[in-house]
Order: structure tokens, then C-alpha cells, then sequence
């Protein structure tokens, strides 16, 4: 089989990662990020607490007095077990208590696993919707705290934090009994949607645009960079469209992509993904002509690597055939001085055909009266001119070989 013919761009070159449409990556969503913002009021409904206990209980105390929880959850270790034991009883409406106890509470690792490997099942036995639940990380030597804010994350939107103006120790040690104030922060991953984001941006490596483009609107709404969202979002559709070759859905998403960021990413030039977005319109606005152009041919090979890089073997040949069918179009338009567009001469052309083509029995006008050339009938008629990168196409035809 020969392989040094095809398209005179993809030959001698080493090979490649597909293209991804020209946006390699995601633009970043969260480059300049909002402060996250403290809510002046409590969460409105609090069915657990999830509290880590130390030495101190009045902390704990506080919190739980403030929403007085149907249950409570103590992350304790051995030795502040009997303070978890003491808040529980000093608690005037009974709650339902669960203690999680651990052993190794000055490292991280066991900390964090035993919160993982417990939660899921309380959830499920209690029946407690997470959104309801609240995590005060207050209490508890510092890797504790840090276990269970790292583990809460992945289930939890509300935490507080007991802090107060006035402390022990010239202000550097435990707040004072009975100065306690709450402070109520929501869940940072959620609010910067940081698993949706790297989610996002596989999504779009891997040129699963439509998937992208549904995960960034469902996050939209809950985000400070909403509108960044769903511009991007809107981006996402129309490269999705591009690479399913649908060129006019594409341009009509593109306009509408680029009239989104630009406003948006105006005051930090250095992120936008402008440039890319304009440079996509042209190619699509290119490939939405009726005619076999070169853009077209070099973004059906592009599309060919990026379809098989997502292991659509199938689909990825058909572009390939496509794009061999175009090359020969493009080079038979060539070589007749544009007599034959597409692969098919009109009528009003076939006169003006030169001899060589005339003589070839395929070569001959249909019913009504055009001249339409297969894939293989192309550079048998090309090789009939004497176009020399078509000779050895044509030597495989005639030995029967698939080149």
C-alpha cells in the first residue's frame, strides 16, 4: 500500500495531537476571582450540625443554642470524647446524637478517611438532606478542622466558624465565654464550582463540546462570573457544531459567542478567547461556501484526527475519504481551469474539456448533458492530464490497490 500521495500538506510531516479547533483548552473561568462573601444571616434551615470538639465546649455550645438541630454529629477524638459526651447533655432538646470518633487525630490522612468512610452512611441512615446540614469546623486540634473541612466540602454547602473580637493571650488565644460571634461562609468549591470547572475543561480537551456546553449553563446560575459562564457556554455550542461540520449552526453561534465576550473579557484583554473565537468564524464562514475550497479540505482533516482521537474510528474514516474526494476535486478544478467545480462538469463546460478527458469513456455526458466524476474517476482523469501527484494514485486503481 502507498502512502507518500494525499493532500500535499499532510505529507513528510511528523505526527501530531489533534487540533482542538483552535481553543487548545478552556479559557480560564476564574482568573480574576470574586471574594468569597460571608452571609450576614444563618442558613435558614438547619437539620444537623456537623461540629469537630476540642477542648473548649462553649464554641460548640454556641453554634448548636443558635439553631438548635434535630441531630448532631460530634468529630471528636479519644480525649475530647467525654467534652462531646458533656455538650450533649448540656443540651435542653435532645437531639439526636452521633459521635465519630479517631484515634490518630494529629494526622491528616486517618482524620479524613474516617469522615468519609462515616458521613455517607449517616446520611443515608438519618435521611438528612445535606443541604441541611451544617459544619462548624470551630472546635478540635487544627488537623481536624482541616480533615473536616476538606472531607464536608464534598457533601456540604454551609459552615460556620465561632471567632469573637475578644480573646485570650492579648487576643491570640481562645475567644472569651460568652463573646462568641458566628460566622457563616458557604462552600468554596461550589461557589467557584471548581469540580464543574475541571470537568469542564477535560470536557473540552476531549472535544465533547455539547457536554461542556450543558455543565458550564447548569453552573451558571450559582457562580459570581455568571455571564463568563454562559459565554463560554455558547462558545462551546458552536464548536460543537463546527466539529459535527455543521459550518452555518456554527457561524450563527460564533456571532453570537463573540458578541458575548468581548464585552465580558474587555478589562482583562490577556484571558479573552476572542481571538480564537474570530479566527473559528472565518474558518466556519469559509467552509459554509457551496464549493470544495482548501480551508474546507484542511478542516476535514483536522477533524478526522480529532474524531479519532475520541475513538470514532468509523466516522474518522469517512472524513478521510471525504477529504481524499475534495483533494482530487480540488486539483481536477485546477488542472481545467475551473471546468470541473465539485467533481461535475456542467454542460455549457463539456465542450471546452480538453482532448484527454474527451477520449475517457467515463468521462462522457449523463441525460442531462453533466459530466459527474467518482473519487477513483477524478485521478484517473487527473493522471490523463498528466498531474504528476495523481500518477501514483492512479497506478493502484489500475493494479486494484486501496490506496
Amino acid at each position: 500500500m502507498r502512502r507518500t500521495h494525499g493532500p500535499p500538506h499532510c505529507q513528510n510531516r511528523p505526527a501530531r495531537r489533534p487540533p482542538v479547533l483552535g481553543l487548545h483548552r478552556l479559557p480560564r473561568l476564574q482568573r480574576r476571582r470574586p471574594a468569597m462573601s460571608t452571609p450576614p444571616t444563618p442558613p435558614p434551615t438547619i437539620t444537623a450540625a456537623l461540629v469537630s470538639v476540642g477542648g473548649s465546649p462553649a464554641p460548640v455550645l454556641h453554634v448548636l443554642r443558635q439553631h438548635r438541630p434535630a441531630h448532631v454529629w460530634y468529630f471528636c477524638s479519644a480525649g475530647s470524647r467525654a467534652n462531646a459526651d458533656d455538650i450533649q447533655r448540656q443540651l435542653d432538646w435532645h437531639p439526636a446524637p452521633r459521635f465519630l470518633e479517631v484515634e490518630r487525630f494529629e494526622e491528616l490522612g486517618p482524620c479524613y478517611r474516617e469522615l468519609r468512610r462515616k458521613l455517607p452512611d449517616i446520611l443515608a441512615e438519618t435521611k438528612v438532606p445535606p443541604a441541611e446540614v451544617l459544619v462548624d469546623y470551630t472546635g478540635g486540634t487544627k488537623t481536624m478542622s482541616a480533615a473536616l473541612v476538606l472531607a464536608a466540602a464534598e457533601l456540604f454547602q454551609q459552615f460556620s466558624y465561632i471567632g469573637g473580637e475578644q480573646r485570650e493571650k492579648g487576643g491570640l488565644g481562645i475567644v472569651l465565654d460568652g463573646k462568641e460571634r458566628a460566622l457563616y461562609q458557604g462552600n468554596p468549591w461550589t461557589e467557584l464550582a471548581i469540580r464543574e470547572v475541571e470537568r469542564a475543561r477535560d470536557l473540552w480537551a476531549g472535544c465533547q463540546f455539547e457536554t461542556a456546553a450543558r455543565l458550564l449553563r447548569q453552573v451558571a446560575p450559582r457562580v459570581p462570573l455568571r455571564l463568563r459562564f454562559e459565554a463560554l457556554a455558547t462558545l462551546a455550542d458552536a464548536l460543537a457544531a463546527r466539529h459535527r461540520l455543521d459550518f452555518a449552526e456554527a457561524t450563527r453561534r460564533l456571532r453570537e459567542a463573540i458578541g458575548r465576550i468581548r464585552p465580558i473579557f474587555e478589562a482583562n484583554p490577556a484571558a479573552t478567547p476572542l481571538p480564537l473565537a474570530e479566527k473559528a468564524l472565518q474558518i466556519c464562514e469559509r467552509c459554509s461556501a457551496p464549493n470544495a475550497s482548501p480551508t474546507l479540505l484542511r478542516e476535514l482533516l483536522d477533524n478526522a484526527l480529532r474524531t479519532a482521537a475520541q475513538g470514532r474510528y468509523e466516522d474518522a474514516a469517512a472524513r478521510l475519504y471525504r477529504a481524499k474526494e475534495m483533494q482530487a476535486q480540488l486539483w481536477l478544478a485546477d488542472a481545467t481551469g475551473g471546468l470541473f467545480t465539485n467533481g461535475r462538469c456542467k454542460p455549457e463546460n463539456t465542450a471546452q474539456l480538453p482532448d484527454a478527458l474527451k477520449a475517457l469513456p467515463f468521462c462522457q455526458p449523463d441525460a442531462r448533458g453533466e459530466i459527474k466524476l467518482s473519487l477513483e474517476q477524478s485521478f484517473l482523469a487527473l493522471n490523463a492530464l498528466g498531474h504528476e501527484p495523481a500518477r501514483a494514485i492512479a497506478a493502484d486503481i489500475a493494479l486494484g490497490v486501496k490506496s
